[in-house]
């Protein structure tokens, strides 16, 4: 029986203009190996999925960013509700089971019993899983990329118990219609710490609300973890449907509207302006080399830094 990784780099060399490769773990090492020899004019997109504990416990590895920049036509995405593993050239796809690391593409001497099934790439379902692929997917930079390395470095510093990692993102990612409702984001820092009693009743009980969403590491200084609150909102999809929204500036009102047609409208007393309002304020802190705001004719214009 042929190695499914085999099976893997044959179908990429087979290619002429585009690489699609999605799986939730992608290792540095295999994807070095399938992009062996590539030919620098081929398209190659790459859709992963980058939660903390995940790469804090080493099933993926942030080194792909430097994999997918040694090729031209290479760009790197994420989106963390990601669980398919599709492989596609051109018009032949694989999809199955395997995760693009050594393990379950046998190259290692315990692997897994994985599966890839080659399809058409024309299938209407797969025509459709990619179209919806893209709707919230991010793409990595080297800012970004920067970000993930630095706050991984210094968890890894401080060595947390795995136990504790595994619940860092659970409430965050379990609940997705969570928006913050902390009005000053500055605040949450001083809760964290356990200084409350600096803030007002109601500042402090918001904080605490997000806070239980959000499942923060412990005993970070302010630097990362601000740094650490910033990724945790780019893994919520609604944040990643604004982030997709304004690549185009848009106006206060547009960006409100595309938040009343998201399922966290559905939560009660929900009011769209000032959840836009606060979401904000909480994009612009805790992600400044992402995010800006202009007010040209005293209009405010919200848009994603390029």
């Amino acid at each position: 029986m042929d190695l499914l990784g085999n099976k893997l780099k044959q179908l990429c060399h087979s290619a002429r203009t585009e690489i699609v490769i999605v799986a939730p773990f992608i290792k540095a090492a295999a994807l070095k190996e399938i992009l062996t020899s590539i030919e620098p004019h081929i398209s190659i997109k790459c859709v992963t999925r980058w939660l903390i504990e995940e790469i804090l416990i080493g099933v993926s590895d942030l080194e792909v960013w430097s994999i997918i920049q040694s090729h031209p036509q290479a760009s790197l995405w994420l989106r963390n509700d990601l669980h398919a593993k599709y492989y596609r050239s051109d018009d032949r796809c694989l999809v199955g089971s395997a995760n693009l690391t050594d393990k379950a593409l046998g190259w290692s001497n315990r692997s897994n019993l994985e599966l890839l099934v080659e399809l058409p790439a024309n299938y209407s379902s797969l025509l459709e899983f990619e179209q919806e692929l893209e709707k919230k997917c991010i793409q990595v930079d080297s800012q970004l990329h920067e970000q993930y390395v630095k706050l991984v470095n210094q968890l890894e510093n401080q060595n947390i118990p795995l136990d504790r990692q595994q619940l860092i993102t659970t409430a965050s990612l379990d609940n997705e219609n969570w928006l913050p409702i902390l009005r000053n984001p500055e605040e949450l820092y001083i809760v964290y710490i356990g200084r409350e009693d600096k803030l007002t009743a109601i500042a402090r009980k918001n904080a605490l609300y997000d806070l239980q969403f959000l499942q923060v590491a412990p005993n970070l200084d302010r630097h990362d973890f601000n740094r650490y609150v910033g990724i945790l909102l780019l893994q919520k999809s609604i944040i990643q449907e604004i982030d997709n929204f304004v690549k185009i500036p848009q106006r206060f009102g547009a960006v409100r509207d595309i938040i009343s047609s998201l399922l966290c409208a559905q939560t009660p007393n929900f009011d769209p302006e000032r959840s836009w309002q606060t979401l904000m304020r909480w994009l612009l802190y805790f992600l400044p080399y992402r995010y800006a705001l202009s007010v040209p004719n005293y209009s405010e214009v919200f848009y994603r830094i390029q």
